[in-house]
């Protein structure tokens, strides 16, 4: 069963910003930061007719398993050359914490 996840993409060089939707398994965030930043990437290069798959470097993901979030820093690599990037993934809706009211 799938999930709504969101992500949030930002251009480290130039400021741009976007927002993504994307279905995951529900249990995305059992898995490695890594691989949710991988899972997501997958989304890309099948949402969208680029010239050549999305290839990409990742310097640093941390995943915050009590907030449902990776934060994610790294480089997409395109013939141009590099464009570093920040990237924030998160269940689109998120369960309450713990101390939070349902």
């Amino acid at each position: 069963m799938d999930s709504p996840f969101r992500a949030a993409f930002m251009s480290a060089e130039t400021g741009a910003s976007a927002t993504y939707e994307f279905q995951a398994e529900t249990d995305l965030f059992r898995h490695t930061a890594d691989a949710i930043v991988r899972r997501f990437m997958d989304h890309m290069n099948g949402q969208v007719d680029w010239e050549h798959p999305i290839n990409y470097e990742l310097n640093s993901a941390v995943k915050k398993a009590e907030k449902q979030v990776v934060m994610a820093t790294g480089s997409l690599l395109l013939q141009k050359g590099e464009l570093p990037f920040l990237l924030m993934i998160s269940p689109e809706r998120r369960p309450p914490a713990a101390s939070e009211p349902a």
